[in-house]
């Protein structure tokens, strides 16, 4: 005999069995709800997509090179529009093409490039204007670092959601 129930009448326990069970079922029905939201949507349309690249200069001005991240795995090109030297680096303005085995897009970026060296840094901005996610802005960074093709620069290159001039 179940010592929870001892001492207690039929109707009252088939209650108690009744309200337990209602309960449960409440439980697993809020679980199941919660599970179904998160798996309709992943949580990725909230978030924004992040991206990688390794890329180098083929012949001035093309580059070329690899991305991965949520666009998946494939190839990047772009072209630098202008490139100018300053007295800590370059302040670069560039078309960055990412074509993934999921996802593509163009965005135009400005770069900002502390250093000549390998080590250095660079800050990313600009907007995605071709392809996936158009209109939303970009953010992004990368190293300057050795490579089999000479100088290489990886980094990331994330797409803002929610940063469309239409998305207010």
């Amino acid at each position: 005999m179940d010592i929870a129930l001892a001492g207690t009448t039929t109707r009252t326990k088939g209650r108690r069995m009744r309200a337990m069970a209602l309960a449960a079922m409440g439980m697993l029905l809020v679980l199941s709800l919660g599970s179904g939201t998160a798996l309709a949507d992943g949580g990725r349309h909230h978030r924004n997509a992040q991206n990688t690249f390794t890329k180098w200069i083929t012949a001035y001005p093309a580059m070329a090179g690899v991305v991965g991240g949520d666009v998946g795995g494939g190839t990047y090109a772009g072209e630098i529009l202008s490139l100018t030297v300053t007295a800590t680096g370059l302040e670069i303005d560039a078309a960055y093409h990412f074509n993934g085995s999921r996802h593509s897009f163009t965005a135009l970026v400005h770069v900002a490039q502390t250093g000549f060296a390998d080590g250095s840094t660079a800050v990313i901005t600009g907007q995605v204007t071709q392809g996936w996610l158009r209109g939303n802005a970009v953010s992004g960074a990368y190293t300057q670092v050795s490579c089999t093709q000479g100088t290489c620069f990886t980094g990331t290159l994330d797409i803002l959601r929610g940063t469309r001039a239409d998305d207010d």
